[in-house]
């Protein structure tokens, strides 16, 4: 399985704080099966002000510690983009690390705020998608103004954004609201990726199983299955080929 959405870089967000912490998240995502996990650390301007540079680094260090301690977890790095009005001038600076490619354009992962959709959203976003540039929205089953009105999603979904729902949504760990709009979103087809979002091991493990488990009697095997491997490895593949 590939795990499109994760933050195991040690010391660089909200994730874990230690080098001892992230080995043992990896060790752990290998146990569950996951076979290949991109590191999406937070770009946040004023919060989490990394850029392509200093993940590169953090990753190329967490790397080689993998090595050392023969972990066998392949790992790429990307990035969680917040939504922001720095996000073009991140972009034109080539500061921001795409997640993947898809029908031929860029896949940046993109957060909304946890309780709003920002004013401007759907323009920064119709001005990525005029520059080849898809957003991949991340967790919208998380976000607050959706939960309480689920058609303000549909807007970015048909000018061309792709979803990600995060595992521990399907089971339940974010409240009933959220697994609710999460299992609408999948029984209406509309999600491309399923990812573990993982911080830390005591509460958001990187696992997906708990959720593939409950997705496959709703949706099918095939379909379920496809959201942890298929579909992301297509983005990577795609990436690697551009």
């Amino acid at each position: 399985m590939i795990d499109l959405h994760c933050h195991l870089l040690p010391g660089i967000d909200d994730g874990p704080k230690t080098l001892q912490e992230a080995l043992q998240m990896a060790e752990y995502a290998v146990e569950q099966g996951i076979q290949h996990s991109v590191l999406t650390p937070h770009i946040q301007p004023g919060c989490y002000d990394n850029d392509v540079v200093s993940i590169e680094a953090a990753y190329q260090d967490f790397q080689m510690a993998l090595d050392d301690h023969s972990i066998p977890l392949k790992i790429s790095m990307a990035a969680e983009v917040r939504v922001c009005a720095e996000l073009p001038q991140l972009i034109s600076q080539n500061k921001i690390p795409f997640i993947g490619v898809w029908e031929n354009k860029k896949v940046l992962l993109l957060e909304f705020p946890h309780d709003h959709i920002p004013m401007g959203a759907d323009k920064l976003v119709a001005w990525l998608i005029a520059r080849d540039i898809i957003p991949l929205i991340a967790h919208p089953e998380r976000n607050q103004a959706i939960l309480r009105q689920p058609d303000k999603l549909m807007p970015f979904i048909r000018i061309g954004c792709l979803l990600q729902v995060t595992a521990s949504s399907v089971t339940g760990l974010f409240g009933t609201a959220s697994q609710q709009c999460a299992l609408r979103l999948f029984e209406q087809n509309l999600v491309t990726v399923l990812a573990s979002d993982a911080h830390n091991l005591h509460k958001r493990q990187p696992t997906l199983r708990p959720a593939l488990a409950y997705l496959k009697p709703l949706i099918g095997e095939q379909q379920a299955n496809a959201l942890v491997t298929t579909h992301p490895a297509r983005m990577l593949n795609a990436q690697e080929a551009w």
